[in-house]
């Protein structure tokens, strides 16, 4: 007996100019604006600033890998991703 059932297709991404997406987007710029803001206030121990470094880079990296998945780097590019996400639900 053959199995007749299709993996269900992935959720399509929000719509643009979706109050999700702009959420989305204004949390992590203004969540990174505030943490370069606090390190002016901030005093940091001399032996912290290294790591204290490093935590910041990884935490801002990962908010703009989470908002150029959602928004993008250019339409061409947002063009190839949906070619792959198509070829491989097929």
């Amino acid at each position: 007996m053959a199995d007749t059932h299709a993996p269900a297709a992935a959720d399509p991404p929000p719509a643009i100019g979706s109050l999700y997406r702009a959420t989305l987007g204004m949390i992590a710029v203004l969540g990174g604006l505030l943490i370069i803001a606090g390190l002016f206030f901030v005093r940091v121990p001399e032996s912290n600033k290294e790591p204290l470094m490093i935590a910041l880079g990884i935490v801002l990296g990962w908010g703009g890998a989470v908002v150029t998945f959602e928004f993008g780097a250019s339409a061409t590019g947002r063009k190839a991703a949906e070619q792959a996400i198509d070829a491989v639900t097929r």
